[in-house]
Formats: C-alpha cells, structure tokens, sequence
C-alpha cells in the first residue's frame, strides 16, 4: 500500500506545472529586441569615437586653410548621427520594456488556456515586418529585374542581362535573337 501512495504522490507531484516567472526570455521577438539594443548601444559608442577624433582634428585644423569648414562639417554630421542613434536606442529601450510587459501578459493567457506559446504566426510577422522595415528605400530597375531572372531587350536584335551587359553575360539568350 505504500508503494502505490509512493507512486501517486510522484506522478502528482511531476504533473504539476507552474507557469514560468519570466516567460519573456522564451519570446523570439523579445530576444530579437534585446540583440537590437545591443547593436545600437555598440553603434552610439562607436560614433562618439569617432566624434572625439573629428574634434581633435577640428583642434588641429590650421588656420585659414579651409580645412575648418570641413572639420566643422564632421563635427557637426557626427554629433546629429550620435543625436539620432540615441534616440534609436531610448526608442528600442522602451520597445524592449513593452514587449516584455505583453509577452508576460499573453504567456498568462496561453498557459490559462493551454495554448502553445510564444504564437509562431506572431514570429513569422514580426520577421516579414522587420524584412520589409530594414529593406532599401529606393527603386532600381536593373537591380529588381536581375532579381526576377527578367531578361531586356536592347532593341539590337538580341537580348541582354538586366546587368547591362550585351549578350546575357553567360545567362540564357532567348532563341531566335541573333542578328
């Protein structure tokens, strides 16, 4: 008979779960978050070195030489850039506090209904918008047909890369196209 209650206690006592304290360490977003941080702290740090030998330089600068537009130009350019990364950081900063303050109250959620957590379509989402958020902002036609595989015609009588280059650069020609 005490085997058995043994046995009963263990397995009661290993099917008991508690929900995790911190379940923001287990949230992709979250780490992803952390790791952003990271780079603009190491970013602000770099660009006030830099800032501090623009201004020995700045220092230096002989007099009427037209050196000191320059140096001044620098000077100015870094102190913006350390203005804005600063800013990028405090911004991540509270990103970073407010993911943390959901992820807590979505993981109580999901463990009150039993549901898998972290969400891998909220993941998935956060990964589309970030590739779309970090991506150029400008258009190149050439670059986005190279992309596509898009072959141009030159109007020559053959057919060409999207590269520029006359004859597809080793790339398939289209049949027929030659003069």
């Amino acid at each position: 008979m005490r085997i058995i209650a043994a046995i009963l206690i263990i397995f009661t006592l290993a099917a008991c779960s508690k929900p995790d304290p911190n379940p923001e360490l287990k949230d992709p977003i979250y780490s992803d978050l952390q790791a952003q941080v990271g780079a603009a702290t190491a970013a602000v740090e770099a660009e006030k070195k830099k800032l501090e030998g623009f201004e020995k330089d700045l220092a230096a600068v002989v007099p009427q030489t037209g050196q000191i537009k320059y140096a001044q130009k620098r000077v100015f350019e870094s102190q913006a850039a350390i203005t804005r990364l600063e800013q990028q950081l405090e911004y991540l900063k509270l990103k970073v506090e407010q993911r943390q303050k959901y992820a807590q109250a979505s993981y109580k959620k999901a463990y009150a209904k039993k549901e898998e957590w972290p969400d891998p379509k909220e993941w998935s989402s956060y990964q589309a918008e970030q590739k779309l958020r970090n991506a150029k902002r400008s258009w190149d036609v050439k670059e986005r047909m190279k992309e596509a595989g898009v072959m141009i015609d030159t109007g020559l009588g053959h057919k060409s890369s999207a590269e520029g280059g006359e004859g597809g650069g080793g790339e398939k020609k289209a049949e027929g196209g030659g003069h």
